[in-house]
């Protein structure tokens, strides 16, 4: 597994999680801004530990 940041990759932002009061409550499945917030989360996270190990190895 690769553990570098790729040439045409891009740091993701933190994104910042949406209040509780800026939900519709719709259930607008992928449009949900709480499901977009957990997928650029998790996305988010997965890169940060991916550079945090390679940074360890590289030491």
């Amino acid at each position: 597994m690769d553990t570098t940041l790729k040439p045409d990759e891009t740091l993701l932002p933190e994104p910042v999680r949406p209040e509780d009061w800026e939900c519709c409550g719709s259930e607008c499945g992928d449009a949900c801004m709480q499901t977009m917030y957990c997928n650029e989360k998790t996305a988010y996270d997965a890169q940060q530990k991916r550079l945090r190990e390679a940074a360890e190895r590289a030491g």
